[in-house]
């Protein structure tokens, strides 16, 4: 297990982001991937990068609980995945409150049952995904799925309602850069790096000016005014 973190001067992260191992006899993982390279980036110190996480129903959520741990000025998590199949950046909403593995994890488990007893039925994200603007690079999601995402997701989405913070899923399609991986589909869809990691990048400022909107308005510059007239 290994953390990645951006340096920071004063405050430490108010964002932590999360990334699988790969799966189910895969080799690469697209969110891992993902998440190395957003690590690479410049955030000020205000966003820390976590993985590989377990693919596992009974370690994943107490691997990244223990990781939060260390972060004393954390606002918000963003968990990632990855979800083949897909053409797009999924932005999930909602996460239910059950499990049912079609295969198992890496654990070899295979859970049928509620995430948390006595929880709700389902968490809606705590991130405004909703307000973002529409691209092609993204859409909203319904649908986490039963696997361990899900589970992930529920878990912390309960985390940031209890603690008044934040929490959301972003599941993702693969990669180019995945092709030849022998655990993937051949004929599954796969999407060019540099344009996930681009919507990935406005995905997490969007999140940042969730979780402080006064830097955000800070850095938005000052609107002009139409002049009357000539000054005198």
């Amino acid at each position: 297990m290994s953390s990645i973190m951006t340096s920071h001067k004063k405050k430490g992260p108010v964002l932590l982001i999360t990334a699988f191992e790969p799966f189910d006899g895969a080799k690469t993982n697209s969110s891992l991937i993902m998440l190395e390279k957003l690590a690479e980036k410049d955030w000020g110190g205000r966003v820390a990068f976590f993985g590989p996480v377990p693919v596992s129903f009974a370690e994943a959520w107490p691997v990244i609980e223990q990781e939060m741990k260390r972060y004393p000025d954390l606002k918000g998590i963003i968990c990632m995945g990855q979800a083949e199949g897909t053409t797009q950046i999924s932005l999930e909403r909602m996460a239910l409150n059950w499990m049912q593995a079609g295969i198992p994890d890496n654990d070899g488990a295979k859970p049928k049952g509620p995430v948390i007893k006595g929880a709700p039925s389902i968490l809606k994200a705590t991130f405004p995904w909703h307000e973002l603007e529409e691209s092609p690079l993204w859409e909203c999601s319904y649908n986490a799925g039963r696997y361990v995402c899900n589970a992930t997701m529920f878990n912390a989405v309960n985390w940031a309602r209890n603690e008044e913070k934040h929490a959301g899923f972003i599941h993702l399609p693969l990669l180019a850069s995945q092709k030849g991986d022998p655990g993937l589909g051949d004929e599954s869809p796969r999407l060019d790096d540099a344009e996930i990691e681009k919507g990935l990048r406005r995905v997490i400022d969007f999140a940042l000016d969730t979780l402080e909107p006064e830097l955000a308005l800070k850095a938005k510059p000052a609107p002009r005014h139409k002049q009357d007239g000539p000054k005198p």
